[in-house]
């Protein structure tokens, strides 16, 4: 890849619905080690370093072979990657939260495609499958894309990799960023919820898949940006970006994943692990 991306996993025993989880065991290895070796397994970063505010963090996945950094506390993990990234002179990285073991490794790639097309932007994802218990759960991120960006049961399906891949790759001779056909897969999100809006239609949203990814200097923006109520009140860090007019870019499309956001997600991931042959 021509411009080399940094993957940082930020991480912290601090968690209010499952204290201690990063180090959870699974399978015999601490959740966010699981989560730093899916990076890994991507094979499309330059390099994977786990940001924690935690010596005991550290040790674990040092012991694991794992590369480590020390940071301050930080009120969101975006904001630790942004701090991470500047000590590290990371020009482009992506955040992969500590709770993410089986993320899809085709979007990590995709994004890792995609950060160059628009530098300026906080980049994320949005799964389109919204069921009926995400639409309910305040615990599923919701996020809202521009309205003409959806499309209906009928359309054709989001495009494979193979095509996004050659819409966004930065190979010599490439076409100009602006000429690059990524509008069936990217579209630019309007605005985040945990409870959705009454008298909306469930078809509007899709679910926040909870990655983030930029330029340095874009990490560098949102991180001086200040907190704004909305993102107080609903516990969304991209409402950051968007009250200050930053565009945040989504990939969308649909993946097979399961983050352990509380205990009782364990055994989805266990059953993820099992059938990709990792348990």
């Amino acid at each position: 890849m021509s411009h080399p991306v940094t993957c940082i996993v930020p991480a912290r025993m601090g968690s209010s619905r499952f204290p201690g989880k990063p180090l959870f065991d699974i399978g015999g290895q601490p959740l966010v080690v699981r989560s730093a070796r899916r990076a890994l397994a991507a094979k499309c970063f330059d390099r994977v370093v786990v940001a924690t505010e935690d010596a005991v963090i550290v040790d674990a996945c040092t012991h694991f072979g794992l590369e480590c950094i020390l940071t301050p506390s930080f009120p969101t993990g975006t904001d630790r990657v942004a701090w991470a990234a500047q000590e590290l002179g990371a020009p482009w990285v992506l955040n992969l939260q500590g709770d993410e073991p089986v993320f899809p490794l085709d979007l990590l790639r995709d994004l890792c495609a995609l950060l160059p097309t628009d530098p300026d932007a906080l980049w994320t994802a949005a799964d389109l499958a919204l069921d009926a218990h995400g639409v309910v759960d305040e615990d599923v991120v919701k996020i809202q894309l521009e309205p003409d960006s959806y499309r209906s049961p009928l359309a054709p399906e989001v495009p494979c990799r193979s095509r996004i891949t050659a819409a966004v790759e930065t190979a010599p001779g490439a076409p100009p960023r602006d000429e690059r056909n990524t509008s069936q897969t990217v579209s630019p999100a309007v605005d985040f919820f945990r409870t959705l809006p009454e008298g909306s239609q469930p078809n509007d949203f899709a679910v926040h898949v909870g990655v983030y990814g930029g330029s340095l200097a874009a990490l560098q923006r949102f991180a001086h940006l200040p907190i704004p109520p909305q993102e107080t009140l609903r516990r969304i860090e991209p409402l950051r970006a968007l009250a200050h007019g930053m565009r945040v870019q989504a990939r969308k499309g649909t993946w097979a994943r399961a983050a352990v956001d509380r205990r009782e997600h364990i055994s989805e991931v266990l059953d993820l692990l099992r059938q990709e042959g990792e348990l």
